[in-house]
């Protein structure tokens, strides 16, 4: 996902601080500030920009060289922790920090009073605030429940996936097979079409579904990253070791882990269907519980307060896809995705592009912007799209008996006869040839002259090339008579000697 144009969604279409959305992005809120006065001083809306490729909103909005200076803050946790060792001092630590890079390093003064506030509030806990709409928390139980498979008896141990809204606590579980990135998307969608709507920003764990790199500046699982802008929302993954960053995670962990799955102890179910028909009914028991320390419950508290904040749901539900690795076009300009082979435009062969498969589609990529989109086929097929075709592929593609019949039907019934007659014999490919001389004396001679000419073949009882190609060179396809009454035998007349001449003859010669 581009950093750009998630800022600029973000700025637009919510109502989160710089400083939110530079956390959100993993940006500073420097960056954040200097977008949104561009933004203004343009008058852009999400509407208008929307459908900008990534570079196009680079060039939109970056449009010189120049950059706000900025210093590199140093890990201060790391800092502190490297103090710990012996020997380690602030100067050492400072000179190791400024090595990388002295241009934009802090001063020795600087990085000393940077490192003295981050050390006062270390044993500070902040009670987080949460506002309606805003977060979503996910993460899965420690604790799994299971099934038991029904052929063989086995216990199947599965996943216990668990979300809850920040604000009204409202909380959604649901049995995955495992922790893999398709489970762990698919348990995200069900959780956003239970609570009804789409938080702004969604704090998952630092397992490898969500994110393949932790750290300051984390690496979202790219599934997950197409899961998110198709519902216009934000992963912020919490920071490795800080449980308090998903502490709503934790708790909300512990009470399905003691409302749902020491329910679940005493059960039996042969299915994972089974057992998630029973956590959905467990789950929405939770929900409908009063609070002890406030009116309401749950559910109510989504209803009433929260649901009118979270955005629409859209209006097709995230398809998970397998991303192919990126592969150069061939000069037959089909490219291979999972054992099938699919066309792309003639004009990209020997470009590198990428392939997303669903379990339906296969859509092909070339510098970010979708190329192509096929229905999936079957391994070893070849999927072919007529407009991706160079003209002369095309035409050549279109040269069979059936489409030749088509163009002969639209000029008139004397062409389709001819043409049928071309196919009519063991082999009917062998008729090509000639139907393309009929085509192209359709061009040469004009399609109503060709269907005159192929009328009078079939009058003489000629339907063939040759007889129709000498009819338009001479123009004697205008010499029709259809009306004409034709000579069976021979006329009477006193200079024709007649049959018995001739046999009177043949005796004569016989004696």
């Amino acid at each position: 996902m581009n950093k750009l144009r998630d800022i600029l969604r973000l700025i637009l279409t919510s109502a989160l601080s710089d400083r939110q959305i530079g956390e959100a992005v993993a940006v500073s809120k420097n960056t954040v500030r200097r977008y949104r006065h561009l933004a203004q001083q343009r008058e852009l809306t999400w509407e208008d920009i929307k459908a900008n490729l990534p570079s196009e909103l680079e060039s939109l909005l970056n449009k010189t060289e120049r950059r706000l200076s900025q210093k590199r803050l140093p890990d201060f946790a790391d800092i502190h922790s490297q103090l710990a060792l012996p020997s380690v001092t602030l100067q050492l630590l400072w000179e190791e920090y400024r090595l990388a890079s002295a241009d934009d390093a802090l001063s020795y003064s600087q990085f000393t009073h940077h490192y003295r506030q981050y050390t006062r509030h270390l044993k500070l806990s902040m009670r987080q605030t949460h506002v309606p709409g805003q977060k979503a928390f996910v993460d899965y139980s420690g604790k799994r429940p299971h099934y038991v498979h029904a052929d063989t008896g086995e216990l199947v141990p599965v996943e216990l996936f668990i979300g809850v809204l920040g604000y009204s606590v409202c909380t959604f579980a649901f049995a995955t097979e495992s922790q893999g990135t398709q489970d762990w998307i698919q348990a995200n969608v069900l959780m956003l079409d239970y609570f009804g709507g789409v938080p702004e920003i969604i704090v998952p764990d630092n397992l490898k579904a969500a994110v393949v790199k932790p750290g300051v500046n984390p690496q979202i699982n790219r599934a997950y990253l197409e899961f998110a802008d198709h519902y216009g929302t934000v992963i912020m993954p919490a920071r490795s070791r800080h449980p308090k960053d998903k502490s709503k995670a934790e708790v909300s962990v512990q009470i399905a882990q003691r409302w749902i799955l020491a329910r679940l102890r005493n059960m039996q179910f042969f299915s994972r269907s089974e057992l998630n028909q029973e956590i959905r009914r467990l789950c929405d028991e939770l929900n409908l519980r009063p609070f002890k320390k406030m009116p309401g419950c749950r559910f109510e508290r989504l209803v009433q307060e929260e649901r009118q904040h979270l955005k629409p749901l859209p209006t097709a539900k995230f398809e998970w896809g397998i991303w192919s690795a990126r592969q150069a076009v061939g000069p037959d300009y089909h490219v291979s995705v999972n054992g099938a082979w699919y066309s792309v435009p003639f004009h990209l062969v020997g470009e590198s592009i990428e392939a997303r498969a669903t379990l339906q589609s296969v859509e092909i990529f070339h510098r970010g912007a979708r190329v192509a989109s096929h229905a999936r086929a079957e391994v070893g097929k070849t999927v072919t799209d007529g407009t991706h075709q160079p003209p002369q592929h095309r035409a050549y593609a279109e040269r069979t008996p059936e489409k030749l019949m088509d163009w002969a039907r639209g000029i008139g019934p004397g062409t389709l006869a001819v043409v049928e007659q071309q196919f009519n014999r063991s082999v009917p490919a062998l008729g090509l040839p000639a139907c393309d001389s009929l085509k192209k004396l359709g061009r040469q001679y004009g399609v109503d002259r060709l269907e005159q000419a192929c009328a009078r073949a079939l009058q003489i009882q000629s339907p063939t090339v040759k007889s129709v190609r000498s009819l338009l060179g001479t123009r004697r396809y205008l010499d029709t008579h259809p009306d004409e009454t034709r000579q069976v035998s021979l006329p009477l007349h006193h200079n024709v000697r007649g049959s018995s001449y001739y046999a009177g003859k043949e005796m004569h010669h016989a004696d």
